[in-house]
């Protein structure tokens, strides 16, 4: 067994098999031996796409967990139409030849990275939504949707989450969420406070151990890997003994 520790988002008990969440790396060609008008316009199609499909998210979110959460996605429309980052599409559409999806790429890499480096961990935090946003209007530009299916019940682990991935999982097999990186201040977390999945940020954990169980205890931040079944026992002990609320998921 072994014990990593991290920062959890809500007080509840999680076990199931891990398993790593990759997103594939889109294919794109970088300069356009075309008219910049039409790359422009297809850019703006695409915004104009991503800007509905966050329409759509919002009043999703809003019936479900309240205005709260669900302005989340209007904020995630303003930053769409922010006119920093829509120059900075078009000047390197106009200026340098990009296509509109490199260019999109470029300024997803550039404003993220201008957040990161804030002092503000809350403004740090903004960088999910830059990516989130800038990866919705790439798959409107490239065509499909990627679409996560779980065989069966299992704790997802990636370095991040973006807000909209939240919404896109299939809840009825997701166990918990567990990141290498992340923040308590960002966007997803509290999408999933809202949700009530189990999440656990800032954890060192290797791809090795994808497939081996965990569980993961979000009373103190700690995971267990390949957990004794004493120590599951124990846990359970422990909890009902102080009274505390017992909502435990997964093999618990």
């Amino acid at each position: 067994m072994q014990i990593l520790m991290g920062k959890a988002t809500m007080d509840q008990i999680v076990a199931g098999r891990l398993c790593f969440y990759r997103r594939p790396e889109p294919k794109m060609r970088l300069y356009t031996q075309g008219d910049w008008r039409q790359e422009i316009n297809r850019f703006h199609r695409a915004q104009q796409t991503a800007i509905l499909e966050l329409n759509t998210l919002y009043h999703r979110a809003l019936n479900q967990v309240g205005e709260g959460v669900a302005s989340i996605f209007l904020i995630h429309g303003m930053l769409l139409e922010d006119h920093d980052y829509v120059e900075t599409v078009r000047t390197l559409i106009q200026g340098q030849g990009a296509t509109a999806e490199y260019a999109v790429q470029m300024a997803e890499i550039s404003f993220a990275a201008a957040f990161t480096a804030m002092d503000s961990p809350y403004m740090r935090a903004r960088a999910a939504d830059i990516r989130d946003i800038s990866q919705r209007v790439l798959r409107s530009l490239m065509g499909g949707r990627q679409v996560l299916l779980m065989d069966e019940p299992a704790i997802l682990v990636s370095d991040d989450y973006l807000p909209s991935e939240v919404m896109d999982f299939d809840q009825r097999r997701l166990l918990g969420l567990i990141t290498r990186k992340g923040s308590l201040d960002s966007h997803t977390a509290m999408l999933v406070r809202a949700y009530h999945i189990p999440a656990i940020v800032e954890v060192d954990l290797a791809p090795r151990w994808e497939g081996h169980l965990a569980l993961m205890d979000g009373y103190t931040g700690t995971i267990y890997l390949d957990p004794e079944k004493e120590q599951q026992e124990l846990l359970r002990e422990q909890y009902q003994a102080n009274g505390r609320p017992k909502r435990c998921a997964g093999i618990i």
